[in-house]
This record gives C-alpha cells, sequence and structure tokens, in this order.
C-alpha cells in the first residue's frame, strides 16, 4: 500500500499490517470460507506460506520555492514473509472451530525517513496476533446443497508485536456471517464480517473498526479433489477521521479501504492431504494491501468418505432393494413368480391369490364356485338361489316362491292376483265378483255378461247389470257387457259432419248411464269416436274426437261421475270392417264403450254397433235411404 503525503512529521510505531486472514484449515478457499463440519472431516492441521510484495509504502510530497512540488517514495515494508500455523475440529456435525497462528519470518523494506515516523520493518521474526475462530451451521450444507447459512466469530488474542507490524496489542473481535453452497460443478462463498478494533492513529491513517465483505468462486473437477476459481476480498475502515486529518467517517476514503483478488487452486491427494497455490494483486491504497501476494498451503484433512452401503434390504425377504420390485413389502411365504420380491395379491381378500383367482374383485365367500376358482356361486337374480339350482336364473323367486320350482317366484296364469299354487282356477281371471268359497276363481256367470248368475235375472242370456233386480242382467234397452265392453245394439246418431248428438239415441245413452250406475265395478271407460274413411283425414280425427267428448258431456250431465270416464276419438284408424261398401262404411263410423278399470282379462274386439250419420241409419239390420 501507499500512505498517503505526510501533512506534518510524527512519531508511531506499526500495527497488525498483514491482511490476510487465512480461512479455516481444510476450506478449500483462500479468502472466502466454505465450511465444512464432521460429517465432512473430523479435523485439519496445516500451514499456509504468505507473501506479500510492498504491504506498506510511504509517499511523501514536497513543496518548492517556485510553488511546483515533489514527491519521494519509502517502501518501508517492501516484502513480507508470513507463516500460518493452524488447526480445526468440529463436532456434532454443526460446530467448528479452530485456531490459526501467524509467524512473521522476515520483514524486508526501509524505515521510514528520520522526523516523519518510527515505521519500518521488524528486525526480526516475531508470532502475531492468535486468532480463535468458531462457526456454526444455521442450515444446509456447504458441499451438499445449493446454499447453506452459517454465522461465526473470529477473536485475536494480542499476543504480536506493534513494533514488528505482528498485532495491535489489543483484543479483536469480529462476528461474521457466511452464505455458501454446492451446485453441480461449482463451489461458492460469500461472507461478511464487522471487526472490532482499537483506535491507532498512524500517519495519515485512521485503523479502527472495519466491514469486510470476501466471496468465491470455485470450479470442481478430478473427482471432487481439485477446486479452482476466483477470490477476493474488500476491506474499509468505519471510525471518524481524526481531528486534522478531515471530517466524518473514513468509509472508503483514499487509504481507509483496499481489495485484493485472486486465482486459487487446492487439491486433495488421497482423501488426506490439502495442497493450495493461490497469487493475486491489491486494489486500491488500504493500509496492508500489498502490491501483490503469493500463497502455499499444505494441511493434513482428512475427508470422511462415506463407505459403500452395504446393499439394502429394507423390508428384510432376503431380496436386495436394487432387485426387489416391492422394496418396502416382504415377499413373504407366497411370492409372486412374476414380480420379484413381492407377495403375491389376494385383491378380495378370499385367500385365492390372483394369479389363480378367476374373480380377483370378488371374494369367493362360504359358498365358493367349484367350477371356478376364487369365484362364488352364481346368483344372477339375486334371490338366494344359487344358479345351478336355480330353475328361474334372471328372476327372483320372491317372498312368494314356487313349491314346484326352486328359485322361481309363484306363477298369475290368469292375471287376477291370485298365484297359481292357491288359485282354484289358474287359468281362469276371478273377474270383478270373485267366488268366495274357490279362491280365484269368478262367481258362475254363464252368459259372461258380468251378471253373476246369482243376481242374474237372464242367466242364460247376455245382458248389462240393472239396479232392478228383476232386470239385471237381462238385455234390455239395446246394452249388453260382454268381452270387457259395454256394447250398445243400436248406434249413437249425431248430425252430419257434427258433434251434436241427435235425440234420438239419448234411450240409449239413457240406457249405459244406467249400466254404469248398477257397475260400481266399472271404475273408468273410455268412449272411442270412429269415422269412415271419406274425406279428409285430420278432419276425421277431429270430428270423431268431439264426437266422444260429446257423449263423455251427455253421460256427465246425466249422473256419471266425469273421473270414470275419457274420451278419444280415433278417425278412420280402427276401422272393424272394410269401407269399400256402404254398409262397412256405416258400420266402421261407431262409438265404442270400452271398460278400462279394472282390466279386462279379454278384450275381444266384438263388434255390436256402430255410429252412423243420419244418411246411414242402422237399426236391427234395417236400412234407411240419407237424410239431409
Amino acid at each position: 500500500m501507499a500512505l498517503p503525503s505526510l501533512a506534518q512529521a510524527q512519531t508511531v510505531s506499526g500495527w497488525a499490517l498483514n491482511r490476510y486472514e487465512p480461512t479455516t484449515v481444510g476450506d478449500v478457499f483462500f479468502m472466502s470460507e466454505h465450511p465444512w463440519y464432521s460429517s465432512t472431516r473430523s479435523f485439519a492441521v496445516g500451514f499456509v506460506a504468505d507473501y506479500a510484495a510492498n504491504p506498506l509504502v510511504l509517499r511523501q510530497e514536497f513543496a518548492a520555492a517556485d510553488g511546483s512540488t515533489t514527491s519521494a517514495t519509502t517502501n518501508i515494508v517492501s516484502g513480507q514473509f508470513v507463516g500460518h500455523l493452524g488447526v480445526a475440529f468440529s463436532f456434532l456435525d454443526r460446530v467448528g472451530l479452530g485456531v490459526s497462528l501467524p509467524v512473521s519470518f522476515v520483514q524486508s523494506g526501509t524505515s521510514s525517513p528520520a522526523g516523519t515516523s518510527s515505521l519500518g520493518p521488524a528486525a526480526a521474526a516475531g508470532v502475531g496476533d492468535l486468532r480463535l475462530a468458531a462457526r456454526f451451521r444455521i442450515v444446509g450444507h456447504s458441499d451438499r446443497d445449493a446454499i447453506s447459512l452459517h454465522v461465526g466469530a473470529n477473536l485475536w488474542a494480542p499476543v504480536g508485536s506493534r513494533s514488528n507490524n505482528t498485532g495491535d496489542e489489543s483484543v479483536r473481535v469480529e462476528p461474521r456471517i457466511t452464505v455458501a453452497g454446492r451446485a453441480s460443478i461449482v463451489r461458492w462463498s460469500a461472507g461478511a464480517g464487522f471487526q472490532v478494533r482499537s483506535n491507532i492513529d498512524a500517519v495519515n491513517l485512521a485503523i479502527g473498526n472495519e466491514v469486510r465483505f470476501n466471496a468465491a468462486l470455485g470450479f470442481v473437477a478430478l473427482d471432487d479433489n481439485l477446486t479452482i476459481g476466483p477470490e477476493a476480498y474488500v476491506f474499509s475502515a468505519v471510525r471518524d477521521l481524526p481531528s486534522g486529518r478531515g471530517q466524518g467517517s473514513a468509509a472508503f476514503q483514499t487509504g481507509q479501504w483496499g481489495a485484493e483478488v485472486m486465482l486459487g487452486a487446492h487439491y486433495l491427494v488421497s482423501d488426506t492431504i490439502l495442497v493450495g497455490l493461490g497469487g493475486g494483486v491489491g486494489l486500491e491504497r488500504g493500509y496492508g494491501i500489498p502490491a501483490g501476494r503469493g500463497l502455499l498451503s499444505v494441511a493434513y484433512a482428512p475427508v470422511t468418505r462415506a463407505l459403500p452401503a452395504e446393499p439394502s434390504d429394507r423390508d428384510h425377504d432376503s431380496v436386495l432393494d436394487r432387485d426387489d420390485v416391492c422394496p418396502d413389502t416382504p415377499q413373504g411365504t407366497h411370492p409372486d413368480p412374476t414380480r420379484r420380491g413381492c407377495p403375491q395379491i389376494d385383491t378380495d381378500g378370499d385367500s385365492v391369490f390372483d394369479l389363480d383367482d378367476l374373480c380377483m374383485n370378488v371374494p369367493q365367500g362360504e359358498h365358493p364356485d367349484p367350477a371356478r376358482r376364487g369365484c362364488p356361486l352364481a346368483d344372477s337374480d339375486g334371490d338366494g338361489v344359487f344358479d345351478p339350482d336355480d330353475q328361474c336364473l334372471t328372476i327372483p323367486m320372491g317372498e312368494h316362491p314356487d313349491p314346484d320350482r326352486r328359485g322361481c317366484p309363484d306363477g298369475d296364469r290368469d292375471h287376477d292376483t291370485v298365484l297359481d299354487h292357491t288359485d282354484v282356477c289358474p287359468d281362469l281371471h276371478r273377474g270383478p265378483f270373485p267366488d268366495p268359497a274357490r279362491v280365484g276363481c269368478p262367481l258362475a256367470d254363464r252368459d259372461h255378461d258380468t251378471v253373476p248368475d246369482a243376481t242374474d235375472a237372464c242367466p242364460d242370456v247376455p245382458g248389462a247389470a240393472s239396479e232392478i233386480p228383476a232386470r239385471n242382467g237381462c238385455p234390455l234397452g239395446g246394452v249388453v257387457t260382454d268381452s270387457g265392453r259395454i256394447n250398445i245394439l243400436n248406434p249413437v246418431f249425431f248430425d252430419t259432419d257434427r258433434d251434436s248428438i241427435k235425440p234420438q239415441s239419448f234411450p240409449i245413452l239413457s240406457r249405459v248411464a244406467d249400466v254404469l250406475r248398477a257397475s260400481g265395478f266399472i271404475r273408468r271407460i273410455r268412449i272411442g269416436g270412429h269415422t269412415d274413411d271419406r274425406g279428409d283425414h285430420d278432419h276425421n280425427v277431429d270430428l270423431s274426437n268431439r264426437r266422444a267428448i260429446s257423449v263423455m258431456r251427455w253421460l256427465t250431465e246425466h249422473g256419471i261421475d266425469a273421473t270414470r270416464m275419457e274420451a278419444q276419438g280415433f278417425g278412420p284408424e280402427q276401422s272393424i270392417t272394410s269401407n269399400q261398401t256402404v254398409v262397412g262404411r256405416a258400420r266402421n263410423r261407431r262409438v265404442e264403450f270400452v271398460i278400462v278399470d279394472p282390466a279386462q282379462p279379454e278384450n275381444t274386439m266384438t263388434r255390436s254397433a256402430a255410429t252412423a250419420d243420419p244418411g246411414e241409419i242402422r237399426d236391427s239390420g234395417s236400412r234407411r235411404r240419407p237424410t239431409h
């Protein structure tokens, strides 16, 4: 470094001149820590040879009578060779401690001119201030993780001498923080510290408290043994300038700060001996900054290499993890022949392994199928009777099983809700008047007019119900109940192409109303309107529908509950005979009364009457000419 020009002659002594503070023994950088702990190595001991060129230079300026200035430079310490002895150890993989003792072997140079100061090179070898270092790992490992964080501190014991430029003769303390890491082939480090240092005034310098920043970047090669890359540090005094030498802080003032950069390399020999070589230059003129520096280090720093792990067998099934498809599940007594180290799987837990289980997702249960291993006997209809014994595979037997056919429900052939095995008449619907003496049978009705013989005044002639006992079941008024219909023997007459009912049809409709009143079992009928195929189809459908509604309206007006009836027009769509003749067309024009509820066991399409326009009037086979 070059001291500033003197403002006046002073008498001072030296200080801890050498600015190089070696990293903890075993680190792979010279100037910036790359911390290691006990999982990497337990201890290290070593030596760093340090040569600094021109670390202390005095430059004087003189004023001549003519106003010009001249200068003179004195290399007070032109060369300084220091050896740093160090030892370090770590425990708990988190705490590191170290000791470093600098020894100044040789200092060359020229004492400052008489009357300026008492600075000069040391006359003999001497020790410097003893440094005690501690660091603590907060998170991460510098050589395993991309980033790690560490805190620590340095403490210098004042065993050096100011007269030998090896010590401040006062205690120094420096708390530090370091971040470091490893990413692929790159090691890196950066740190900062604040050194608490006693004030020393030397020539025009204000030596005292300092801040220090350092960084390093190393590229790794040769199986992680070689680390090479640039390193640097910057420092500055932060005390106030002494009175008479300026005003304010000395921070980053000329002569009060400086930096060094270098290229360093470390190589680990046989995982034991760490050898380092580095060299660089000084920047700025901070006190102790040399023009150039060379470093050579040798340390015994054995690393703890993880022994090759014995082949792992986490599940202890004698199949090594590298070959085990199921490394965390023992293969057990029934290993899977298709997946080494795995047990056979029994997905449904029925003790039949999947490789042999034809129903791997369905337990075989208490009734296994002898023909399909691992499967339960099938019960397709879920009625509790297994398929091999079930005579109705897809029909559950229900609450009333057929005693003659296992797994089948009891039948009801005549659909009268009386099951066949209790039905005395299994093929005959019990009808609206069941026989109380014979379950499932209707009361006798020889003429099939829905009036039982016991109350039928005409038991051998089909008729219709009547509220008058003497007429009940007799064919009076042209109305007969048969085959699920109320058949009218005379047609319902309407005005031509209209839905108005002619009065001559009121008697037959009155008889229909009488039958409905007398037949309480009939809950609903459908009144159907029909036409022949002459004229427009849609018009005929509409006309037939209106005529059916007119009949329903007439019956409602004459005491029949509308909820017992529905009306629908079919137009020509349900012809009962050919429309090619006048007679055929007349028969197709009709009104029908079909019993809908209760549903009739046989709804034969017997036609006994038809609707006719006035021009086509049928009455007991007679024929009249059209009237308009």
